[in-house]
């Protein structure tokens, strides 16, 4: 299947808001609805599409985010395999990756405090130790989804959503977190669909929906995409930072978020800075753009390192409190 220049636009809204009705995506495109529908349907059954989801700012509920990223020893593909199963069995582990370059595998692990953490960490680490030759620790502050700029680079709108900062003490009940069990697994379900599995009435799904994007808890509706369909590479890059101060990070994060193939930038502590993520069509593209941060910033940008994320095992936008 060819993608055009009309697959490419439909794609563009949906990964804005995934929630739009063909009606809308027509009435901003220039079609109609029959037309962004067919295009919709075959985009998911050809596999362009893997996912419509909702992304949930769990900090609201008072959750941090950790990542670790491990470098494996005296590992086969059994034990490897064994190791990613054990990560997916895990609640509190939202996001598994298998990477290539200095790291073999990235975790991001929900938690509410540095003990919640330590106990998740010590569970993985007593089962596989001896296969963990390295590991680093990375506490994101916040973080910052952007727009696939890439899909139609004559637009170049930036559409930032940000998570993270202080922690919340939202506390959703138990209609609220069905709610967003469903949202999670399919962002375009009906809201008569949602309410038959939270036990409620669609108005009442469509209040609360309503509610918690007020509050930032419901962030955005987007798509997850086949990479390999595309011929897109998925890298991270660490960056990190010498003489900063906050005019001269929110400089970065103005060039990060205009830059077409970047789709995510995290504010870290630990051995770097800075995380961006990009989907570029190969890897010398994410060094390009690399390089340009680097004649950009020369009094900021002290150095860089980078992965490849080859296979995505695990994501879940939600966290452990009932929400799975």
């Amino acid at each position: 299947m060819e993608i055009d220049s009309l697959d490419k636009k439909v794609l563009y809204q949906l990964d804005i808001n995934s929630r739009q009705s063909a009606k809308e995506i027509a009435k901003k495109i220039g079609s109609n609805k029959d037309t962004v529908n067919y295009r919709m349907k075959r985009l998911v059954e050809e596999g362009y599409i893997t996912r419509f989801f909702t992304r949930v700012d769990v900090a609201k509920f008072g959750f941090n985010n950790t990542k670790v990223y491990f470098r494996f020893q005296d590992t086969d593909e059994k034990k490897e395999e064994e190791f990613f199963e054990y990560m997916d069995s895990l609640p509190e582990v939202a996001w598994v990756t298998q990477t290539s370059g200095r790291w073999d595998a990235l975790l991001a692990i929900w938690n509410t405090s540095l003990f919640s953490f330590y106990n998740t960490l010590s569970k993985i680490m007593n089962k596989f130790s001896r296969n963990i030759y390295e590991k680093e620790i990375i506490q994101n502050v916040n973080w910052f989804y952007y727009n696939r700029k890439w899909l139609l680079p004559e637009e170049q709108k930036i559409y930032p959503v940000r998570y993270g900062d202080e922690p919340g003490r939202e506390r959703p009940d138990k209609i609220d977190f069905a709610i967003l069990r469903e949202l999670t697994e399919n962002a375009r379900k009906p809201f008569s669909e949602i309410a038959k599995k939270a036990k409620t009435s669609p108005q009442n799904v469509m209040n609360r929906v309503k509610s918690m994007r007020k509050l930032g808890v419901i962030t955005q509706h987007g798509i997850d995409l086949d990479y390999e369909k595309f011929g897109i590479v998925f890298c991270k890059a660490f960056i990190r930072l010498h003489n900063i101060n906050q005019k001269s990070l929110d400089s970065i994060y103005g060039f990060c978020a205009r830059e077409p193939n970047v789709f995510a930038l995290t504010t870290s502590v630990g051995a770097w800075d800075l995380e961006l993520e990009m989907e570029v069509e190969r890897v010398e593209d994410m060094m390009n753009i690399m390089n340009r941060v680097k004649r950009t910033f020369p009094d900021f940008v002290k150095g860089y390192e980078s992965i490849v994320i080859t296979k995505e095992m695990k994501l879940s936008y939600v966290t452990p409190s009932g929400i799975r």
